[in-house]
């Protein structure tokens, strides 16, 4: 019975002994590995900072339009007589395009010019008359009355005579000939179409909030779905005096030369309006990590990541441009923030774009 006591009594006591060595043994094993973790370097990737010139654009969808474009059209009514161009010409200003069925306009015209050649000659006998005859100074009213209504008449019927012949406004490419040779036509009637496309003009809308910073003569380059290899270099030509209220943003036009004709109205274009450089440092925006009103990034010192405070100045299509808190040649932490902390060692296997 004794031995049987003893054996309960020194139980416990074995079983507090085994755990109190275990215990012994772990803590250090662990302290070792928490050691060894601590002391393996994070692996990062970084960017070198240096000074970048960056250009701040404001991107916009715009359509294209000539510099000059009309319907043609006669402001008389008649028959084609002749038709002197084909689609697609190229034209000058004043260029001969139709002539309509004149006849009785000329005829017009000349007749009323001889009655003006008479009207004169009775115009002078009555001026040499009523230097003598007191009773010839009415008459003498009456004709020069008759007389300068002859030459109204007359400039009317000119006029007339030269719409019956249809010309070119300004120099530029004809559309379609809408028209042919025995046609009648009217004021309604769509001769063809003249675009002068020498300048193309691109209308697209800028948000209200940089109209401080919009100059005429400012840089646009533009490019369109025609030529997605090409860009068009060009510059802002009007300004809008009108914000559009609905949409707060203001129309803008913007001209491109088109020497090589290789633009066309009506074309679907991307804009892209300069509206200033930037000379900083620049940073891609994921190496800022923002805490409350202040942001900050990792800063490689030495082989550690030092936590530094940084003022953006601005942001810049998924780069930031920093005002202060960085300086030239430093290293800052790209990937891999977040599994670093102050003081971490760091080694970097990589260079960010």
């Amino acid at each position: 019975m004794r031995n049987q006591q003893s054996g309960k009594t020194l139980f416990p006591f074995l079983i507090i002994l085994l755990a109190a060595i275990c215990v012994y043994l772990y803590l250090p094993n662990t302290a070792t590995a928490t050691q060894t973790r601590s002391a393996k370097p994070v692996t990062v990737k970084a960017i070198t900072t240096q000074l970048h010139t960056q250009s701040i654009d404001i991107q916009a969808l715009g359509t294209s339009r000539a510099n000059q474009e009309i319907i043609i059209r006669s402001a008389q009514s008649d028959y084609v007589a002749s038709v002197f161009f084909d689609d697609g010409d190229q034209v000058e200003k004043n260029q001969i395009l139709v002539e309509l069925n004149h006849a009785e306009e000329a005829a017009r015209v000349e007749e009323l010019t001889i009655n003006l050649k008479e009207e004169k000659r009775q115009l002078e006998r009555l001026n040499k008359l009523a230097k003598t005859q007191s009773t010839a100074k009415s008459l003498l009213e009456e004709q020069r009355s008759r007389f300068e209504a002859t030459q109204v008449q007359l400039a009317a019927a000119k006029i007339r005579l030269s719409e019956m012949t249809i010309t070119a406004p300004f120099s530029g490419r004809l559309g379609q000939r809408m028209i042919s040779a025995g046609a009648y036509i009217n004021s309604n009637t769509d001769i063809t179409t003249l675009d002068d496309i020498s300048v193309i003009k691109v209308d697209f809308n800028v948000p209200e909030k940089y109209l401080a910073q919009l100059t005429e003569g400012m840089t646009v380059n533009a490019t369109s779905p025609a030529y997605p290899s090409i860009t068009f270099t060009g510059q802002l030509s009007n300004i809008s005096s009108r914000i559009n209220a609905t949409t707060r943003s203001i129309p803008v036009t913007a001209s491109f030369s088109n020497e090589n004709k290789k633009l066309r109205a009506g074309m679907l274009m991307y804009a892209s309006l300069q509206l200033s450089e930037l000379n900083a440092l620049i940073i891609p925006e994921k190496s800022i990590i923002p805490i409350e009103d202040q942001h900050f990034v990792y800063v490689i010192e030495e082989g550690k990541a030092v936590k530094t405070a940084v003022v953006i100045e601005q942001r810049i299509h998924g780069n930031v441009a920093i005002k202060s808190g960085l300086k030239a040649g430093q290293q800052v932490i790209t990937e891999g923030i977040i599994k670093i902390r102050p003081g971490s060692d760091v080694v970097v296997k990589g260079e960010s774009l």
